[in-house]
């Protein structure tokens, strides 16, 4: 036994021999944590980096099916610089925000610079259930549409109606208009289209917001309203086909989308940041267009105001060039039937490069 233990006393001293010499040439060893979801990695002298800085972003609920997956999508990119968190808003963004995603940039601080994030399509939408559960497209044109909202027209047979419709069996059901109860970026293009202010009539469906409104008209028989297309989309509602200054009616579609922003978005030429100043941001006027475009379109933007931190400054425009990649955020949108507005639109690239660069150096 003496001589076994002499043998397991030997070979324990050489394994601790060998041990300290490789701990010579390597001073450290790298252990991978068990969980890395905040996409940080492992430094040089064995502790984890600092987490990630917080961006507070407002977003019009209008854009919730997409900012969303954006804001997801982001959170799961190892590269990305921050963790956003979003609320969403139904008539003013709440403030402070670091970052803010609004259809109407008269909500907004009037110091702000803004790049546009997507497109904005208002769906007319309607539940007859004699009808399918598609995109039927009946057609509604800007004439219509205003009786209907204020309330001259209240039965989906009135011969306004059925004039535009001739195909179609109209039931003689009394209208019931279901409208949101704050002025929303979607009222507003809807009322452009319209060119007239809306007057609720006295027996329509209030609903607060965007998601209640599509809930309300899913659950009720001949009703009629609008919503983001987007929202039109992910719950499969029935919307209308738009009239156009030449008589013809379009779907919202990503191709109808696509041709509005194509055909009549606006950008001014710059060429330094020092020219930010003066800019007037991005817009589109779709209503009078006659070339396939989708008449009911605008743009969404992403807001900086002109008080947020130096310390989310770098993170949240971070953010920002994520979602205008055409790669990243601009990829994204195709999931709820939007076109990326970045394709193939040198100007607007530029455009956006130089107010993100303007306010990276406005700090």
């Amino acid at each position: 036994m003496g001589k076994k233990s002499a043998i397991v006393a030997a070979v324990i001293a050489a394994i601790v021999a060998i041990g300290v010499a490789l701990a010579a040439f390597q001073p450290w060893v790298v252990v991978p944590p068990e969980n890395s979801g905040d996409g940080g990695t492992i430094i040089a002298n064995g502790t984890e980096p600092a987490p990630k800085e917080i961006v507070s972003i407002a977003s019009e609920r209008s854009a919730f099916p997409f900012v969303q997956r954006w804001a997801s999508e982001y959170n799961n990119d190892e590269n990305a610089l921050a963790t956003v968190e979003v609320s969403y808003y139904l008539d003013k963004p709440p403030t402070p925000s670091d970052l803010v995603i609004v259809g109407d940039i008269r909500h907004t601080s009037n110091e702000s610079n803004y790049v546009p994030v997507s497109a904005q399509a208002v769906a007319v939408v309607y539940n007859i259930p004699t009808f399918p559960d598609i995109p039927a497209g009946m057609k509604l044109n800007a004439s219509v549409l205003s009786s209907i909202f204020n309330g001259t027209i209240t039965k989906w047979n009135d011969p306004a109606i059925k004039s535009l419709n001739s195909d179609l069996n109209l039931p003689s059901e009394r209208i019931i208009v279901v409208h949101e109860n704050s002025n929303s970026s979607s009222l507003t293009i809807l009322e452009k289209y319209i060119s007239d202010g809306i007057h609720w009539p006295k027996n329509g469906v209030s609903a607060l917001g965007p998601d209640e409104l599509a809930a309300t008209i899913r659950k009720t028989p001949y009703s009629i309203g609008y919503v983001d297309f987007s929202f039109a989309t992910q719950t499969r509602m029935t919307f209308a086909a738009i009239g156009n200054p030449n008589g013809g009616y379009v779907l919202p579609s990503m191709d109808s989308i696509g041709q509005a922003l194509n055909s009549s978005i606006q950008v001014q030429n710059v060429t330094n940041i020092n020219q930010t100043a003066a800019l007037t941001p991005p817009f589109l006027n779709a209503s009078m267009l006659t070339n396939g475009s989708y008449p009911l379109t605008a743009l969404y933007y992403a807001s900086f105001p002109a008080n947020t931190s130096n310390e989310t400054r770098n993170a949240t425009l971070d953010f920002v060039r994520w979602v205008i990649d055409k790669d990243r955020g601009q990829q994204t949108l195709s999931e709820v039937q939007y076109p990326s507005i970045y394709q193939e639109n040198g100007a607007l690239t530029t455009y956006a490069g130089t107010i993100i660069n303007s306010t990276a150096k406005s700090f």
